[in-house]
């Protein structure tokens, strides 16, 4: 019994989901052809009005049932368009009451054959119809009262052309109807005004029963509301203007680093736009995706996202440099190197794309069409100390170590505390065996700005090797290991110093050390034997 009765209650929402689903992605449809009824009526009335033909009359009135018919269609429009949290208001009931009372009114007034009696009816149900939207929170509380005037405003008209007014009577309904609908047009709740129009329009229309004055008044009154805001519907698109707000949610969330919530944004517009059915339509929504996907380290999802989008649009230089963006990511040089340069391909004045390309290239051991990037983006106006950086780099590779010396001064000049450009100047000089210049041009001065740079460290303890210093060289393992205690090379090769130096109970320390980390290390094993006998030698414990 109860199941059944849960069936029962559940059926009219059921119903209502099977509705919805029925116009997702046929706004624009549903609103034409309202558009298309407002039109055939007002046609209607006015052959009526110089032919007298009966059949044009009830031609009229089944328009208006139709139209009463999409003020309903309407507001199934308007959940399905709604992006934001709703919040529901107190005035769902009278909403209810005043617009069911409305048609009710507005019947009785056609039946008593009292026009003036059914045009107020109907100006009360275009309050309840706005109330209604209130109450179900789809009209935010700031937008009532513009909603109200708007719905006052048409009802007037209705009546006062029924009461056959003065035409000076009628520019204050005009402009409590202009206000309301500027200011929900305005907040984009201009599906608000569609489905009032509607509503009174009908109603008006079904009221040329009784007179043909009422008829005009109710496309007067609710065919302005109507026709002003579905037009206005439709050259904003308000469907798209919904995608665009959540998109930017999407990049919002990816600038402030929340790639979590970027996600989930981007799935939710992604469902949208497929209920909306125009889901291969828009590439911004599968870039979006996409770019949350990078952020969120989904790396192979990400390059289909990309792909699609450049499916839908591939002359967007943009999406070509956010995928090259992703295949640097994943080291994949080629693949890198190819978007950079379609995306120099579709936009020459494309600087970032440039560097990048030039980047990817000097990856790929190009180094002379990589130093043509890194040139033609310094005269594009690019990140020049990167762009130095790399070209110094690919002319090293090259050989043109003079100009390359000067690229390299070019970006420290530009980033003095960059260690990146000391770390190359000191890989040029090393290969040319200038080991002092190396040691102080070179690697002391980028681990001088980054302490914490292993890499400079182990280039300086080569050097000093080299240079045959050995107590520099244990200066610079011990710099290793103060970064990085757990570094077995450098606690063997600091042991192998030691041993060398003839500091055999620091030797046989590291090596500890070393056998705590890797305990089945044979080489420090038979290391550590011979520093025994060396140690029972000299007859120490």
């Amino acid at each position: 019994m109860v199941a059944d009765e849960a069936s029962v209650h559940g059926m009219p929402a059921r119903m209502l989901d099977s509705m919805r689903n029925a116009l997702r992605g046929r706004s624009r449809d549903t609103v034409l052809l309202a558009l298309a009824l407002l039109a055939l009526a007002w046609a209607c009335l006015a052959v009526w009005d110089t032919t007298k033909l009966g059949w044009l009359r009830l031609a009229g009135v089944a328009a208006g049932a139709l139209l009463l018919v999409w003020s309903g269609l309407g507001l199934l429009l308007t959940l399905n368009l709604h992006t934001g949290p709703r919040r529901p208001g107190d005035t769902l009931a009278a909403g209810v009451l005043l617009a069911l009372g409305g048609i009710a009114g507005a019947g009785v007034g056609i039946w008593l054959a009292l026009p003036w009696v059914a045009a107020t009816a109907a100006g009360l149900g275009g309050v309840g119809v706005m109330l209604f939207l209130h109450g179900l929170g789809l009209l935010p509380r700031s937008q009532l009262m513009l909603g109200l005037s708007m719905a006052l405003g048409g009802g007037a008209i209705l009546l006062l052309a029924v009461l056959q007014p003065a035409a000076m009577a009628l520019l204050l309904p005009l402009l409590l109807l202009g206000l309301g609908m500027a200011g929900l047009h305005h907040r984009r709740y201009q599906l608000a005004g569609f489905v009032l129009g509607c509503y009174l329009a009908g109603l008006g229309c079904i009221g040329w029963l009784v007179a043909p004055e009422m008829a005009s008044g109710g496309l007067l009154g609710g065919g302005l509301a109507m026709a002003g805001s579905g037009m206005l519907f439709l050259l904003r698109r308000s469907d798209r203007e919904a995608r665009r707000v959540m998109l930017d949610e999407v990049e919002q969330a990816l600038e402030e680093g929340h790639p979590s919530m970027a996600l989930e944004a981007a799935n939710r517009v992604m469902l949208r736009a497929q209920q909306d059915g125009i889901l291969l339509e828009d590439e911004r929504l599968w870039a979006a995706k996409a770019r949350a996907l990078l952020r969120h380290r989904q790396y192979d999802r990400a390059i289909i996202y990309f792909s699609m989008a450049l499916e839908i649009a591939p002359q967007e230089e943009q999406l070509w440099y956010d995928k090259g963006v992703l295949y640097r990511r994943l080291d994949e040089w080629g693949g890198a190197a190819r978007c950079f340069a379609q995306a120099t391909e579709l936009n020459y004045a494309f600087p970032d794309a440039w560097l990048a390309l030039g980047q990817s290239l000097e990856r790929l051991q190009e180094l002379e069409p990589a130093a043509e990037a890194f040139q033609t983006g310094l005269s594009l106006g690019c990140d020049s100390a990167s762009a130095y950086l790399g070209l110094g780099r690919v002319l090293a590779g090259q050989g043109q170590v003079r100009e390359a010396l000067k690229a390299l001064e070019q970006a420290i000049s530009l980033e003095p505390e960059n260690p990146a450009p000391y770390m190359t100047r000191g890989d040029i000089y090393l290969s040319l065996k200038d080991f002092e210049r190396a040691d102080e041009m070179g690697y002391s001065r980028a681990v001088q700005y980054q302490p914490g740079l292993k890499e400079g460290w182990w280039k300086l303890a080569q050097v000093y090797r080299l240079q045959r210093k050995p107590e520099l060289e244990q200066m610079a393992l011990t710099r290793i290991l103060e970064c990085d205690p757990e570094n077995e090379r450098a606690l063997w090769e600091r042991a192998d110093r030691l041993y060398q130096g003839g500091d055999l109970s620091e030797a046989m320390g590291d090596l500890h050390r070393l056998l705590a980390l890797d305990p089945s290390n044979q080489k420090a094993r038979q290391f550590k034997a011979l520093i025994l006998e060396k140690l029972g030698e000299k007859g120490w414990s």
